[in-house]
């Protein structure tokens, strides 16, 4: 009982914002790996370290015309939030790639992928 009364006095843990937002791009296979790597570098996020990893090492059992899809937990400025990523593989070697989430998330990792579309143009 004591123990009751006093699970309801502790904080709870915050929950993450809902999925509101999506950001799609079409990559070239090579192009993932760098991507997803400078995502969880990006010091705004906190995500898996093995996250680049975990989706590369996916993509060749992705047949063309599949889909696959993660759902990661993380933290975006401190808080809890969480990352949904598909990959539709359109073609073997240009995977499109949707992100879900809140819409503060999506807007970093939109401002990400137009770094990524000024270095494809240089």
């Amino acid at each position: 009982m004591l123990n009751f009364l006093l699970d309801l006095f502790k904080p709870k843990p915050a929950a993450a914002p809902p999925i509101t937002s999506e950001a799609s791009m079409n990559f070239d296979a090579s192009e993932v790996g760098p991507f997803l790597t400078r995502l969880t570098e990006n010091p705004r996020f906190a995500l898996p370290a093995n996250l680049d990893v975990a989706i590369t090492g996916a993509l060749p059992e992705i047949m063309e015309g599949d889909t696959r899809r993660w759902r990661i937990d993380g933290d975006f400025d401190g808080a809890p939030m969480q990352l949904e990523i598909e990959i539709f593989m359109d073609d073997i070697s240009a995977p499109d790639i949707d992100f879900f989430s809140s819409s503060q998330v999506i807007a970093e990792i939109e401002k990400e992928m137009n770094r990524l579309d000024v270095w494809d143009e240089e």
